[in-house]
């Protein structure tokens, strides 16, 4: 009887280990704002301040990982071809407000998936679903890049 008891509380243990795990990559927006530190240093190339992040132990482990994230949905440029998932709706976003670099993603979408997000308005808020690539050095992109993405539904 000890040995049941025993076997059915290291069950629910591991269940509760798993499913927590599980929670941190579905929310991914947790660990993109809260497990990095962002300074800013300043660049003799670009005469301006850039941010320089610091990732942190959770975060690092995603990175290659694909991740499915929800936020607005953001198009950067007049072509059309360059968009950005943001945590927060285009009036308090990053470019806007300076929230903070970590609140926005660049998105690279897989090229079936292209004219979807071309047809996507601004604040669209969608889930999509790629590759998490960490970006402390690359300052022709930003800190948080998803490649090979799909988008998974428009939500509103």
């Amino acid at each position: 009887m000890k040995k049941i008891i025993a076997l059915l509380l290291l069950t629910i243990v591991v269940q509760i280990n798993l499913s927590a795990q599980t929670s941190k990559t579905n929310d991914a927006w947790d660990l993109l704002l809260n497990d990095v530190k962002v300074r800013f240093l300043y660049s003799i190339t670009y005469n301006t301040y850039l941010p320089r992040p610091k990732f942190g132990k959770e975060l690092k482990q995603l990175n290659g990982a694909e991740i499915t994230v929800k936020g607005f949905f953001l198009p950067v440029d007049v072509t059309g071809s360059v968009f950005v998932l943001s945590y927060n709706p285009m009036n308090t976003c990053f470019f806007c407000t300076g929230s903070g670099i970590e609140t926005i993603i660049e998105i690279n979408p897989k090229d079936d998936h292209i004219k979807k997000f071309k047809n996507l308005k601004t604040d669209n808020y969608i889930q999509v679903e790629g590759t998490l690539k960490l970006n402390a050095k690359d300052y022709e992109h930003l800190v948080y890049v998803l490649d090979n993405v799909e988008l998974v539904k428009v939500i509103k």
